[in-house]
């Protein structure tokens, strides 16, 4: 057997200590809101991710990259529901569906972060998970329009109603709520500010109560009380599906079916 040439380098542990090692990745780890997770996949950075997708990876050629978002953004979110909602709800200064489509946007540009493309990954299980909530969710408030129709709780969600249902045409506003609304509160809230609850306050039960009482907090400055009480109990349910499965996928399926599903029909109201 010939004898290596002398200077050659060969493989073994000097070879392996003297290649070059890849710098860390944001997604290296799982994200914290979700550190118990089994199945999680690291993922390198790829060609095409734009700025951001490895934001402040460190190391042999990857040099650090901005935040995928300035840090006022996401306050700049809240701020933007906390104004456009009562504009929109209650004192009715800017047209409905339009205010609605803007602000879904820069919700969506706000809090987004690379990360996210891996919490809306979906899958049959998520999916289905999804839709039976959302379903068993509008089952349980047809179930309560009726019980409460002769009590003053029923004037306020007419209301409502009359508001979301007459101010654009029915497929308008259903293209809306699946495209838009919905799945731009989930982003917010069941994504952005999940995730910064459980950095803060780990993976507890103050995650999900914090995230659904603020929900329902900003919900309720429409100046309506039936919304902030809907989203009571649909907030603790898909904040709930967001930290037990570790994706928005369930909490984002059973939204859109939900708010479809009570845009289109509630027992004792006229439809769209």
């Amino acid at each position: 057997m010939a004898a290596p040439r002398r200077g050659a380098v060969t493989a073994g542990p000097a070879y392996a200590a003297a290649m070059p090692k890849p710098g860390p990745h944001p997604t290296d780890h799982p994200p914290p809101e979700a550190p118990h997770r089994p199945g999680w996949v690291p993922r390198r950075p790829l060609p095409g991710d734009g700025p951001g997708a490895a934001a402040g990876a460190e190391g042999p050629g990857l040099e650090p990259n901005p935040p995928a978002r300035p840090a006022w953004a996401l306050p700049a979110a809240l701020a933007a529901v906390a104004v456009v909602y009562p504009a929109a709800f209650y004192f009715q200064v800017v047209p409905f569906w339009s205010a609605m489509v803007a602000l879904s946007a820069f919700i969506w540009w706000a809090a987004w972060h690379p990360y996210l493309r891996t919490r809306l990954q979906p899958s049959r299980r998520l999916v289905v998970m999804g839709l039976v909530s959302g379903l068993g969710l509008y089952l349980v408030f047809c179930a309560g329009a009726v019980l409460v129709q002769a009590t003053p709780l029923w004037p306020l969600i007419q209301q409502v109603s009359d508001l979301t249902r007459t101010s654009a045409p029915a497929v308008l506003a259903a293209l809306v709520i699946v495209f838009a609304t919905s799945p731009s509160e989930e982003v917010l809230w069941r994504g952005a500010v999940f995730a910064r609850l459980t950095r803060r306050y780990g993976p507890g039960w103050r995650p999900v109560v914090f995230t659904t009482v603020a929900y329902a907090f900003f919900v309720g400055l429409s100046g309506s009380l039936v919304l902030p009480l809907a989203a009571l109990v649909c907030g603790t349910v898909w904040a709930r599906q967001r930290q037990v499965t570790g994706s928005i996928v369930p909490s984002l399926v059973s939204h859109v079916l939900w708010s479809l599903l009570m845009f289109l029909y509630i027992p004792g109201l006229p439809g769209p």
